[in-house]
């Protein structure tokens, strides 16, 4: 089970609300769902899971001083009797700017002869708020019970780096948006290893965050965006570090090797341009290999492997991490002090960074299957003509491309692999996202371009995970027949972001080897058909009088 989030205290201000909730059962509770309706969350509230005969904090914050603090959450749970369906109950809550309003906490449950909560005595005024809440599961049986569960009081209606970088930095200070954390936990809640529904970047657990920093190990491969702490493993650093790496680091960093090297295949993009997509591919595929046998921990790869034993051609003396280092020196970069790192995790997590990138527009150009849903582009990319421009980047460019509303991009095999270097400033635009995303609404990710296909791929993926499935039992088929498989006419790599994306050539129908052969051999078929037609016709013709019928069938030929 998850590890239990601890507390985060911030400086009271004024109205804050302090909800605890003490889980007095045997059973998870897992967030279903959260709102704010006066305040923020604190950094990891509310928790998404309550562990069994525990307490959490829900801190909501007073965001200016003087507006107050108003929510509500609601958790699952499942009675051991009845797994199959979910039990709720809904805290309400507020802290309220005014001497005249006074402080609330009530309960809701959504079968109160199951689930009983307890709200403990608490001051109506005074700021600021601390409440508790005592939460109890019935022993009797749920299957006995459920019958009457329609006189509850309510009934329950009803997982931050871009593709490239993303998250939230201290004091707040957003650094990138978090598309590619939210991805991994949509997909999550929807796979067999399933996180709760109310889980989003700002209250992912710390056995969580082991799969996000597999995530932004790809990007951060020397972990130098988090502090070296024992304790956490979401700590923050400023950053400037890994800015130095990235712009002016040795070109046998880590850092530079997989944004601007031998390594950009970390992201599904090819090294140079002009590089052959095979052998792009080839690269992913035989590094994942070894990654995911890793990830999944039954077959012949461990974390003590050396670098240079598993990558001979990767890794050496000069190299860094240099060859000597282990796979799990690789993963723990430069914070080797976290005493619960799970390098599984981690890896995993690099595995679902590569199949996500590979359908961000600015890694890869894939083939658009349903181009008659795009609605042209908008004005943001536009740059006013009279910008004189000093490079490439600079050039006045179009909008970007957007799709109509209830739709989104549906992507097909590869064409073509992106190289970095040499990009415009188009590619940030597809890796990040300025609208509201829930991982729990899938439809919240239109507007990003590939992010469905992404979703569902890494749902397959994750599935795979939770059943050690081996690499040569299907994983290694999914990803190179299905995720990373080249279109019949791809060509090689070069530095382009949008320019053909959903151009006619680029379009419509699939051109995958076997789909080909398969139109061919349909195409052939027909044609004998219609030669074993013709020949009956003329038969007929000197045997007996062309009937109308006939007439038809060679009009329409």
């Amino acid at each position: 089970m998850a590890d239990q989030q601890e507390p985060i205290f911030t400086p009271a201000s004024g109205y804050e609300s302090f909800i605890y909730i003490y889980n007095k059962t045997k059973v998870d509770f897992a967030l279903d769902r959260s709102k704010a309706i006066l305040g923020s969350w604190a950094k990891g509230c509310p928790p998404n899971t309550i562990k069994a005969g525990a307490e959490a904090l829900i801190q909501l914050n007073d965001s200016f001083g003087f507006s107050g603090s108003q929510g509500e959450v609601v958790y699952e749970l499942y009675h051991p009797s009845d797994p199959d369906n979910a039990l709720s109950f809904k805290a309400e809550f507020c802290d309220p700017y005014g001497r005249w309003n006074d402080n609330y906490l009530r309960t809701k449950s959504s079968n109160p002869k199951l689930v009983s909560c307890q709200v403990l005595d608490y001051n109506l005024t005074g700021h600021p708020f601390t409440g508790h809440v005592e939460v109890y599961l019935a022993e009797n049986s749920a299957n006995e019970m459920f019958d009457n569960a329609n006189s509850s009081d309510e009934t329950n209606s009803d997982v931050h780096a871009a593709f490239e970088i993303g998250f939230n930095g201290p004091l707040g200070i957003k650094i990138r948006d978090p598309v590619h954390e939210d991805i991994a936990i949509a997909a999550f809640i929807a796979s067999r290893m399933r996180f709760p529904k109310g889980t989003e970047y700002n209250n992912l657990d710390a056995t969580q965050w082991e799969y996000m920093r597999g995530l932004l190990w790809s990007d951060d491969p020397l972990c130098l965006l988090f502090e070296d702490s024992g304790e956490s493993n979401s700590e923050l650093a400023l950053g400037e570090k890994f800015l130095g790496d990235f712009y002016a680091g040795s070109p046998s960093s880590l850092t530079q090797r997989s944004h601007f090297g031998d390594l950009q295949f970390f992201h599904a993009m090819a090294a140079q341009s002009n590089e052959d997509p095979h052998d792009t591919k080839a690269n992913m595929l035989s590094w994942l290999e070894i990654i995911y046998k890793l990830a999944i921990g039954v077959q012949d790869v461990k974390e003590t492997d050396s670098l240079a034993g598993r990558f001979p051609t990767r890794f050496s003396s000069y190299s860094d991490p240099s060859g000597d280092a282990s796979l799990r020196q690789l993963f723990l970069g430069r914070t080797p002090s976290y005493r619960k790192a799970n390098i599984s995790k981690r890896a995993f997590g690099h595995c679902l960074h590569m199949v996500q990138d590979s359908y961000a527009v600015g890694h890869t150009l894939r083939r658009l299957s349903n181009p008659g849903d795009l609605d042209g582009k908008d004005s943001e990319g536009e740059i006013p003509m009279s910008h004189i421009p000093t490079s490439r980047a600079d050039l006045p460019v179009p909008g970007f491309f957007r799709f109509k509303p209830g739709k989104f991009a549906r992507l097909g095999p590869i064409i073509t692999f992106h190289t970095y270097s040499g990009q415009s400033k188009r590619h940030a635009h597809y890796d990040e996202s300025k609208q509201p995303r829930s991982p729990r609404d899938l439809d919240s990710f239109n507007h990003i371009i590939g992010a469905r296909d992404a979703i569902d791929k890494s749902i397959k993926l994750i599935n795979f995970y939770a059943q050690k499935t081996k690499w040569e039992n299907g994983v290694r088929d999914f990803f190179a027949n299905e995720v990373f498989v080249l279109d019949s006419n791809a060509t090689l790599s070069n530095p382009q972001v949008d320019e053909r994306f959903g151009s006619p050539d680029t379009s419509s129908q699939s051109t995958l080897e076997a789909d080909r052969a398969a139109d061919e051999e349909y195409q052939m078929g027909m044609e004998r058909k219609m030669a074993m037609l013709e020949s009956g016709l003329a038969f007929s013709e000197r045997v007996s009088p062309e009937p109308r019928s006939s007439c038809l069938l060679r009009s329409l030929r």
